[in-house]
Parts: structure tokens; sequence; C-alpha cells
């Protein structure tokens, strides 16, 4: 099939990564003129594992193009996946600005389509609150298409679960996989798109497809700040957090997973706060009280001051300390809602000589949210940077924020060590 993909962010390169792997042709379509130009070249945007060869493979045998707007690409297409981004708005809501103005993109290419064989699969995977398919991308479709989905063109909703570092490995091993349907069937099973992947498979209504990623992701969350308050209690009980964790999670039969049950750094990233925020807007809308969610940021807030006070006690002002991370966790360089970021911030503001080392930074150009990030929180980033540990001289203090176990290995055993993977 020929795909059309809408936003080359995580989700939209993984998409296009995986579906090349299967054969498909791939044009994507973003609106940063860098991220084109280095798809073009056959390069990834992001970091992913495993996303960039498929990517250059994809581009060698002329199956991979980019552009900035839609244009004629939709002509001869099959299926077309939006994959543009829904940052928070100031009061915790998604903003879906970016998806009503993809949705009145792709309707006016629409509305020019010759008659087809089978209509054009337009497929949203941008995370949505409930309501929202039906509340702003199909009206913002049908306006612009002058007509209904069912002849011209289909409309689904495939919310999309992958983790960064494993979206690749994810792709093919699904949980489940979550189809929204305007009506039963109407969905049609996206073309078999999935066909050759074994996992359930579940065709619902648009409004629960939407509501399971926020479910999911809100689950996640709360499980991070969790772990933490009982690790954090732990330490001033003289306990150790990591023997308390280990007899928590033997108890397996009452539906608790390892996942994210591990006392250590705070959540961040680009779906955990952002998808509680979302949950939490939604029950304030609607009147619902959720104490526990509404707490969850909390906690994870009072994680990082309880971290930063941790690295702080007892250092001398001017100390150097020596942080191992800055992106929000191993194998990625997002730095959206990096707690390490966040911890940085700190210390440069307690007057802190700081020293970074991520290898997942070395020669990678930031581009998008993670340029912006950067360029608020930490203007200075490249000064801060050194490429290896030797580059220090004698810290009064290491950071471990995220496991680096190359990088771990060349440390001075003597030098002290404050370990925020595991508490």
């Amino acid at each position: 099939m020929k795909i059309v993909i809408c936003g080359l962010g995580y989700v939209g390169i993984t998409a296009s990564a995986c579906l090349l792997k299967d054969g498909h042709r791939v044009v994507g379509i973003d609106v940063s003129p860098s991220k084109a130009a280095q798809v073009n070249a056959g390069r990834t945007p992001v970091l992913e594992a495993g996303v960039g060869a498929l990517l250059a493979a994809g581009r060698a045998d002329g199956r991979l193009s980019a552009a900035t707007a839609i244009g004629g690409h939709l002509d001869d297409a099959d299926l077309v996946l939006v994959c543009v981004g829904t940052p928070s708005l100031a009061n915790g809501a998604l903003d879906l600005s970016s998806v009503r103005a993809v949705m009145g993109e792709i309707g006016a290419a629409v509305r020019g389509l010759p008659p087809r064989a089978r209509p054009l699969m337009v497929v949203v995977r941008s995370t949505l609150p409930p309501g929202s398919m039906d509340g702003v991308a199909v009206p913002a479709l049908v306006a612009a298409a002058g007509e209904p989905p069912g002849a011209r063109y289909e409309i689904a909703f495939n919310p999309e679960f992958l983790r960064e570092t494993t979206a690749v490995a994810d792709y093919y091993a699904p949980a489940r996989i979550v189809i929204g349907e305007r009506a039963p069937g109407t969905a049609r099973r996206l073309y078999g798109l999935y066909d050759g992947i074994e996992a359930p498979l579940f065709e619902v209504p648009f409004a629960a497809a939407e509501f399971v990623k926020l479910a999911d992701n809100a689950f996640h969350a709360l499980k991070v700040s969790f772990a933490n308050e009982i690790g954090r209690l732990a330490l001033e009980l003289d306990v150790s957090p990591t023997l308390v964790a280990d007899m928590f999670l033997a108890d397996t039969k009452l539906n608790v997973s390892a996942a994210y049950l591990r006392p250590g750094g705070p959540f961040g990233g680009s779906c955990l706060p952002k998808d509680l925020r979302a949950i939490n807007a939604l029950a304030s809308s609607r009147g619902v009280e959720a104490p526990v969610l509404a707490g969850t940021l909390r906690s994870n807030d009072a994680h990082k001051r309880f971290l930063a006070k941790r690295v702080m006690d007892g250092l001398a002002p001017g100390a150097t300390v020596l942080l191992l991370g800055l992106s929000y966790k191993t194998d990625t360089d997002d730095m959206r809602e990096s707690p390490l970021l966040d911890l940085a911030e700190t210390l440069l503001g307690k007057g802190v000589d700081l020293r970074i080392v991520d290898p997942d930074l070395e020669g990678r150009e930031l581009v998008g949210a993670n340029l912006r990030v950067v360029e608020r929180q930490l203007p200075h980033l490249s000064r801060l940077l050194v490429s290896d540990v030797s580059e220090v001289s004698a810290p009064a203090l290491v950071v471990r924020g995220k496991a680096m176990p190359g990088v771990e290995a060349r440390l001075d055993p003597a030098w002290p060590v404050v370990d925020l993977v595991r508490l």
C-alpha cells in the first residue's frame, strides 16, 4: 500500500520505519523543513532503536519520501496516518489545534480526489481525550471534504501504545490492537495493516479507543509515584527500598505488574505527564473527584524536590557535580519533561559547578520540542556537556540519573555516588 504519514515525531517516524519494513510505500509529511530534509536524506530526526536503518533502506530503494505539505500525495494513497502532537494546554487539557489543522488539510485534498475503488482510510493515531474524534476530528474533515465519510474516504482511530526506546519491538509485539470506529465495520480492519501481528484485537467506538490510551498512561504514571512514595518512607525508616520492592513485586497473583514499580527517578517524557493532566482535566470538566490522580503530579514534583535535596545535602557552594544523564531515560534523546533536565536546572540555580555526560545526546542535533525545552531550561547546555568522565577531575559527587553501563564502568570507585535510578 501507499501510506501517507502526517507528523514525523517519535510515533510517525516509528510507524514509517515499520511500514517500510513490511514492504509499503511511505510519504512523510511534517511542517518542519528540517525533519523533512533529514528523512529525504535517509536519516531519522529522532533517536529510536532500529528506526535509522529501516528508514535508510526504504529511502535507498525508493519507497520513502517526505514533504512539508500534503499537496497531491493522497491521490493514489490507500491510508493516511495522523501522528501530529497534542501537547498540554495551560489547564492540562490537550491542544488539538494540530489535529484540527491537519484534518482540514486532508479534507481539502480529499475533496479533489477522483472516484476510488475503496475509500481512502484516514487513521488518527494522535492521543485524544474522549469525544475528540466526534467533536473535532470528524467535523473538521467533513467540513473541508464537503461530504461525510463512507464513499470517498473513511475515518478510524488507532491509538498507539509504543514505548520510546523499544517502539519497533512494541509495534510488532503489541499487548493488543485497538481500532476505534464511527460505526461497526467501517474501519475495515485498516485494510490489513496489522495482518501477521498476533495480538488481541478490539474494534470499539471512538470514545472507548480514545479513553484507553489516557487510562493506560495515567496508570503507568500512578505506579511510578506509588513506588517512590514507598521508597522515600522506607529510607526515613532506615529500611532498604530495594528489599521492600523485591517482596512487593513477588506477589503477581493480584494483577500487579513489575513495570514502573521500582523506586527511583520521577516519571517524565512526552506521554505520562501530558496524559495524566488530560485525564485530570477531563474529570474536572465533568465534576468527578479523582483525588489519587489529582495528587500524582504533586507526588512526582515532591519526589523531584526530594531527589534534589538528596543531591544537595552536604555539598559545599561551588562544588563540582557530575550528572550521568539528561534525557528522560536511557536510549532516547527525548528531553520533554525530563526530570534530569529539571534537576540540572535546580543544581545550577543552587550554584553547583555542573558537568553532564549523556551518550544519547552525543552527535545529536536537537529539533522541535526537544530543542525548545532545552533552550528554555538549559540554554548553555553545550558548555556543560562532556564526552567522557575523564574530563572531570575529582567531582564532589556523581549523580546516577539513568543507567549507562559503559559510562559507569569508567568511574573512579573512590568518587561518591547518589543513585537516582534505584533508591
